[in-house]
């Protein structure tokens, strides 16, 4: 049987790994796409990028 792959989305700010955004979200009983816009909200003046992985 074969096992997929498990896929995780991680926040860089300024080109520096962050957070790990799918298991921040599940700490916090939050959705993904809530947890971006508030990290995104969070950090004004810096570069917000997120990469699956």
């Amino acid at each position: 049987m074969r096992r997929m792959k498990r896929k995780t989305v991680w926040a860089y700010l300024d080109g520096k790994k962050l957070v790990n955004v799918v298991q921040a979200a599940l700490d916090n009983n939050m959705m993904v796409d809530a947890l971006k816009k508030q990290l995104i909200t969070e950090n004004p003046g810096h570069e917000v990028t997120f990469k699956c992985q």
